[in-house]
């Protein structure tokens, strides 16, 4: 989810609700105002395998808390200079997290109330983060989001002189994350089965022993997978390796899940078939040289 702030002033949708010109003599002609948000984090992200797309459920040990959050405000508002003069201020501030905001529970500065628009003259957005982007692995997701409105719509927010609103932000996972699991025919045509999934900038090595999935394993996104391994052939205790290959044929998204299958493929001499992003890819078995060194 991303926001941005080349917006022309109040030419948004507000997510808080104007007062009318009707009740603008009852309300301080400028001053402060305070916001609490409601950080709610998307744990559904969609879920990719051979030939289908469905919903893949984050597990909760990996969705951080809603005070975990890093937190920037930015906005802008308009002040009285004198009788005859309004000047546009700027405003920015960033906190490590929502715990650091709500206990410094700061106030800020709602501008001149308009009459004309009906509520008074600032626009704020909110940004919240979670998790290092360039840190790929078990546990390592990531999440961004930031302030919406009543549809859950990216919005900024109009605040209130001397009156207290809360906003809502959401939050969706920004990497990529994928599972490893191989057919339980690989594992009767192979042992000492060992596996690497290859990153750009990184590798995961599994051995698996049971047609489990492996554990969740977090990725930059826009990027593509390869798969390389070794193993031994079950029927003559042959050892092989499957040489480096990219799988798929496209590179993996941001906010979804990533089955990746691995079977022993029917074409024959012990090569992998594997699924993914709804394509297959074989990669050949290779026999280890038992003497490589000897003429």
């Amino acid at each position: 989810m991303k926001s941005t702030w080349i917006l022309p002033l109040f030419a948004v949708a507000m997510v808080a609700v104007g007062c009318s010109s009707d009740n603008a003599p009852g309300l301080p002609e400028s001053g402060q105002g305070k916001v609490q948000f409601d950080c709610q984090t998307s744990g559904e992200v969609a879920h990719v395998e051979a030939r289908a797309t469905t919903g893949f459920q984050l597990p909760a040990e990996v969705i951080p808390a809603a005070d975990a959050f890093a937190l920037t405000l930015k906005g802008v508002y308009t002040e009285k200079v004198d009788e005859a003069t309004t000047a546009e201020r700027a405003y920015e501030k960033s906190w490590q997290t929502l715990a650091d905001y709500q206990l410094e529970a700061p106030e800020l500065e709602a501008g001149i109330y308009d009459a004309a628009l009906g509520h008074y003259a600032n626009s704020y957005e909110a940004t919240v983060s979670y998790g290092d982007p360039t840190v790929e692995g078990e546990g390592k997701a990531c999440f961004t989001g930031c302030s919406v409105d009543a549809t859950g719509a990216a919005a900024p927010f109009v605040l209130y002189a001397g009156k207290p609103i809360t906003v809502p932000v959401v939050a969706k996972l920004s990497n990529s994350c994928f599972t490893l699991e191989v057919t339980e025919w690989m594992l009767n045509y192979y042992t000492n089965v060992e596996l690497t999934i290859h990153t750009a900038t990184g590798e995961f090595t599994f051995k698996p022993t049971t047609t489990a999935s492996s554990t969740l394993i977090f990725v930059k996104p826009n990027q593509q997978l390869s798969l390389s391994g070794k193993a031994v052939k079950a029927q003559n205790g042959v050892e092989v390796t499957f040489p480096k290959t990219t799988i798929g044929t496209s590179t993996v998204k941001a906010e979804t899940h990533y089955a990746v299958k691995v079977d022993h493929s029917t074409a024959g001499s012990g090569a992998l078939s594997i699924s993914f992003d709804g394509s297959f890819t074989d990669v050949p078995a290779e026999d280890v040289e038992l003497n490589p060194d000897e003429n």
